[in-house]
């Protein structure tokens, strides 16, 4: 078996001047269950897109851009299984972490071309997501394997009203066996009961990067009117408000000057 060590958990690297810690395998377990806010962007076939460079990815699976189920993180390690979540378009897909990357700005995400049509953003080539873990990889699916094979995920699951109502939908998904049948809920029970639930810490700077919020942001307005304070105002009553108290008279006045002309068409008299 081939290692490489550009995307080991816990490591460091850089590419084009821009350098990223990989978050561990303890601290993406303790991931499973928190939620992210991070911009995400789309990767392309290398024939299509200059800045993937041709070849095996950084897990060694081989990169299907047509596949609405894969992605890759500067953060999370490879064989990491991930929701998104747009809440713009209400559009959730369950991907794994496959690649290294992206490499550009402040993106923490890159999906393939497939899954950003089925999550509503290839138009505009970026897009705010909520993501969670939902699966943590294991020591053996965050090495590289030339030409690995992961088991498949599910992909774009539909279009929900709010993240709890996906990351359920996830859930649902994940916990049905490759044959199709589900497990007793007893025995899963038992299960859950044997296991202990991952602490809600992660590394102080892994934290910052994925920005944890413990709600889904709200959709960003696309309005013209700017923040204040605890009020909104408007962009024509925020200018003056800024200037000075002779500005504002001078502001004043000419608006009054330009009222006075539309109604009477002449000048006042001064002499009046």
């Amino acid at each position: 078996m081939t290692t490489a060590d550009a995307k080991s958990p816990g490591s460091r690297y850089c590419f084009h001047g821009l350098c990223h810690r990989v978050g561990t395998l303890a601290q993406t377990d303790t991931l499973v269950g928190w939620r992210g806010y991070l911009l995400a962007s789309y990767y392309d076939s290398c024939r299509l897109d200059r800045l993937n460079p041709c070849g095996l990815t950084s897990s060694g699976a081989v990169f299907r851009p047509d596949l609405p189920d894969n992605a890759a993180s500067p953060l999370l390690p490879d064989g990491t299984v991930i929701l998104a979540y747009n809440p713009k378009t209400g559009d959730a897909s369950v991907l794994r972490i496959t690649n290294a990357g992206p490499y550009s700005g402040k993106r923490k995400l890159d999906v393939s071309r497939a899954a950003a049509e089925k999550l509503g953003f290839r138009s505009q080539g970026v897009a705010a997501l909520v993501i969670s873990v939902l699966q943590s990889p294991t020591e053996a699916e965050a090495s590289y394997v030339r030409r690995r094979v992961y088991p498949s995920v599910p992909g774009h699951l539909g279009k929900y009203e709010t993240f709890d109502k996906a990351i359920e939908a996830a859930q649902e998904r994940l916990d049905v066996r490759e044959d199709g049948e589900q497990q007793p809920a007893d025995a899963a029970d038992d299960i859950a009961a044997l296991v202990p639930k991952p602490r809600l810490a992660v590394s102080p700077s892994l934290a910052r990067e994925l920005m944890m919020l413990r709600s889904p942001p709200r959709p960003v307005s696309r309005g013209v009117r700017l923040v204040q304070g605890p009020r909104l105002v408007s962009r024509e009553s925020f200018r003056p408000e800024q200037a000075p108290a002779s500005a504002r008279a001078a502001l004043n006045f000419a608006s009054g000057l330009q009222q006075y002309l539309l109604d009477t068409g002449s000048l006042p008299d001064a002499g009046k």
